[in-house]
């Protein structure tokens, strides 16, 4: 596989800084010119004036042509650019006064639609080093309520964001001359006083560009209601009454597509129907309660109809105050189990684990409903809390908690909590395995019982993530095959297997009678047969994801994280660069071929025939002379 992912672009005046980002990201880096309605070229500018002026504004827009700052976004000059000095490293919000700002309406007659997004970037390093600065656009048809566009994007240097796709927006779609579209950047870096913002990289080189087209309209248009407008993510039944409206009565019916912006937060009928006679229509709008800490969600709902002009609406959505489960089902498998003496367990990583994780487990009851849907455990028992350490943990690795019933209570790795009396019973014992919080789970990992009665209902868990032991167990073991799977997550099927264990049932405390199995539990490491190159590294480190995924969310692709011989479980550091060299890590037993190019305008490349040097660990570029600006990038190659 071709990896053609830039990891370095470094101008010669920016040497302290370092991007990386993928072919997606790099495509973006030349602005689009095609069906542009507004568009900035910084060039030139040097001031820390309140508005700039944009260079192309579609004739039939009647709004100010200018892009402006948020009350707490205090200007700050630069050269060929529009920045800054306000934004902070509070992270994204609405609620934010740290914005740019630019507004966008049709002039009478003719309706507006909105389709792409472009923008450059610079500031300083201190401001975007790694992990980057995150920035999104938000949009209000109101001027007050602001909806997030896309998915925040991350950037490390100077350059260009990906472009925003807006076409799938209904209500940026079509938008009545009556209507002003605001949009707003917000962003957050590694400063509180970030000198960040708006630039072009060379003259006749926009800065900022929004696409999109102007059509006359001379059709009449729905209106489209929520009653009430926010309400909470938990709320059952219909949570808002919906209505859609026409300004005259029709003769025959008129059936109206409705759309929900996001499908996990709000549902509402494909198509609501306006009868003959009527001139409106009504219809539920139901809540979608996720399982994920994303606090209040502001979207649109829309809705079209032939002959019409669409509506949009924008809705809100409260949080419940749910905390994400970052570990999928099945991301780890009790392997070890003993209810006697001090009480232990042993759980093996089939999937990496980073040191931000925690798991929770308990041998509390659980009543059988679904989380969120009335799904609780009853009170009483003890909860363990396990830290996964500094670094994570490979997939693979065996943990072993011991001594749970007192104070002594250790891991073989991590650190380890209790709340209550954690107390296991040989006489049938059921224990789940989550992450939530101790007494609220947001989702289930795995489950080891002694006995059938107690439910699995609701935990979200199939067989392959549940161990059932012989009923009144007191000793269990894992002894099954751990070094013949191609996949960590095949083991699931191994370990779910009953003839797979050993287990002692008796009279007598049997954790450590030399008749196996015995306490401590094997951690010998789980490993995979027949498997070497990205597709071993990506096993233990990225969950089998593709060499162009980026498992630790840090902006750098899998596979480049296996050039250079990183973990895959957190940032990527810096490349080092010093006296006009720059060093990229590089492991020296990694599957793949590389090569470095250079360009001095981002649109042509070269490949550098000189002045590449490989020492083993790390690949060396000398940074050419006498060049005023240059680009450096890393290619990466996995295929033949």
């Amino acid at each position: 596989m071709k990896l053609s992912h830039i990891i370095c672009i470094l101008p010669l005046r920016f040497l302290s800084k370092h991007a990386f980002c993928t072919v997606g990201l790099w495509v973006a880096l030349v602005l689009q010119a095609a069906a542009q309605i507004a568009a900035w070229d910084f060039t030139d500018e040097n001031t820390a004036a309140a508005t700039s002026s944009a260079e192309l504004f579609d004739e039939k827009l009647d709004s100010a042509n200018t892009v402006t700052r948020g009350s707490s976004a205090t200007a700050s000059g630069a050269n060929h650019s529009f920045r800054s000095s306000g934004f902070k490293d509070d992270a994204i919000s609405t609620a934010n006064t740290d914005f740019f700002q630019i507004s966008l309406s049709a002039a009478a007659g003719c309706n507006l639609s909105i389709s792409t997004l472009d923008a450059n970037f610079n500031g300083t390093a201190s401001f975007c080093v790694a992990p980057g600065v995150t920035g999104q656009f938000a949009y209000s048809l109101d001027g007050n309520t602001f909806a997030l566009l896309a998915n925040p994007f991350i950037m490390t240097a100077p350059g260009a964001m990906p472009q925003i796709d807006l076409a799938s927006i209904a209500a940026l779609q079509n938008v009545p001359d009556s209507t002003t579209v605001t949009l707003r950047y917000y962003a957050s870096g590694q400063t509180k006083t970030g000198t960040w913002g708006f630039s072009s990289a060379a003259a006749g080189q926009f800065g900022l560009a929004v696409g999109g087209t102007l059509a006359a309209s001379n059709l009449p248009s729905l209106t489209l209601s929520a009653t009430p407008s926010s309400f909470a993510e938990n709320t059952i039944g219909t949570a808002s009454i919906g209505t859609v409206t026409i300004p005259t009565v029709l003769a025959s019916d008129l059936l109206v597509t409705l759309i929900s912006g996001d499908l996990t937060e709000v549902s509402v009928p494909a198509t609501v129907t306006i009868n003959a006679g009527s001139n409106s229509a009504s219809f539920p709008i139901t809540a979608v309660n996720d399982l994920l800490a994303d606090g209040t969600q502001t979207f649109d709902l829309a809705a079209s109809a032939p002959s019409f002009t669409s509506s949009s609406f924008i809705i809100c959505v409260t949080d419940d105050g749910d905390t994400p489960p970052a570990l999928a089902p099945g991301a780890v498998a009790f392997v070890g189990f003993n209810a006697d003496g001090n009480d232990d367990l042993a759980i093996v990583a089939l999937m990496p684990l980073a040191a931000s994780d925690m798991i929770f487990i308990t041998d509390r009851g659980w009543n059988g409903l679904s989380i969120g849907q009335g799904g609780a455990f009853a009170d009483g028992e003890g909860v363990i809390t396990w830290a996964v350490p500094v670094g994570g943990v490979p997939a693979g690795t065996v943990i072993a908690f011991n001594n749970l019933t007192n104070t002594s209570r250790s891991a073989s790795l991590g650190t380890l909590t209790a709340t209550g009396s954690f107390n296991l019973s040989g006489d049938g014992e059921t224990v789940y395995a989550y992450q939530g919080t101790a007494t609220v789970p947001t989702g289930f990992i795995a489950v080891i019982a002694s006995q059938g009665t107690d439910p699995i209902t609701g935990t979200g868990l199939n067989a392959r993530h549940i161990v059932y032991l012989p009923n009144h167990a007191d000793v269990a073991a894992y002894v099954g095959p751990r070094n013949d799977q191609t996949d960590f997550a095949a083991y699931l099927t191994l370990i779910a297997t009953p003839t797979n264990w050993l287990t002692e049932d008796g009279s007598g405390d049997q954790h450590n009678n030399s008749i196996a199995p015995d306490v401590p539990f094997d951690t010998t490491a789980f490993s995979l047969a027949n498997i070497s190159g990205y597709a071993g590294w990506a096993a233990t480190h990225a969950n089998h994801q593709a060499a162009d995924a980026d498992a630790d969310k840090d902006g750098v692709a899998n596979g480049i994280e296996y050039f250079m011989g990183e973990a895959g479980r957190e940032f990527t550091p810096q490349s080092s660069v010093a006296n006009g060299k720059i060093r990229w890590p590089h492991d020296p037993t990694a599957v793949a071929s590389y090569s470095v190019a250079t360009s001095t305008d981002l649109v042509h490349w070269l490949s550098a025939t000189e002045g590449v040097k490989d020492n083993g660990d790390s690949v060396e570029f000398t940074l050419p002379s006498g060049t005023p600006q240059v680009f450096v990038r890393l290619e990466v190659n996995l295929g033949p």
